[in-house]
């Protein structure tokens, strides 16, 4: 029995305008079954892919360009404080108190040479 490579039909156009975002181009991906829309918001500029599937795990990132001055680490440094709390929100370990509190099946963060995610 052969899968049929079936994307979710696209909701919205390039061009489209919603909400304060610009969908700038919708790509269907037949091999992994997703719609992909390139969206920008305009008074920002920040660029988001939405990838729409059927499918019942759902998943938000986001990802900040971190480029490295030097070789000190600065970067992965950040991406721990972050997640160490602050004054305000005095939690010493985040990712426990998310995992007790909420449906997440998957949470951690990335650094990469030029990059850092939170998914």
């Amino acid at each position: 029995m052969q899968v049929k490579n079936v994307c979710p039909p696209p909701t919205f156009a390039a061009g489209d305008k919603r909400d304060g975002f610009h969908i700038l181009r919708v790509e269907q991906i037949p091999e992994i079954r997703v719609t992909a829309y390139e969206i920008e918001h305009e008074r920002t500029g920040a660029k988001i892919l939405h990838l729409h599937c059927d499918d019942r795990e759902n998943l938000f990132s986001i990802g900040f360009r971190t480029p490295p001055r030097d070789s000190t680490g600065v970067p992965h440094i950040l991406e721990h404080s972050v997640l160490a709390g602050s004054e305000r929100y005095p939690l010493k370990d985040v990712f426990n108190e998310l995992l007790r509190g909420t449906l997440q099946t998957f949470i951690n963060a990335f650094t990469y040479p030029d990059k850092t995610i939170y998914p």
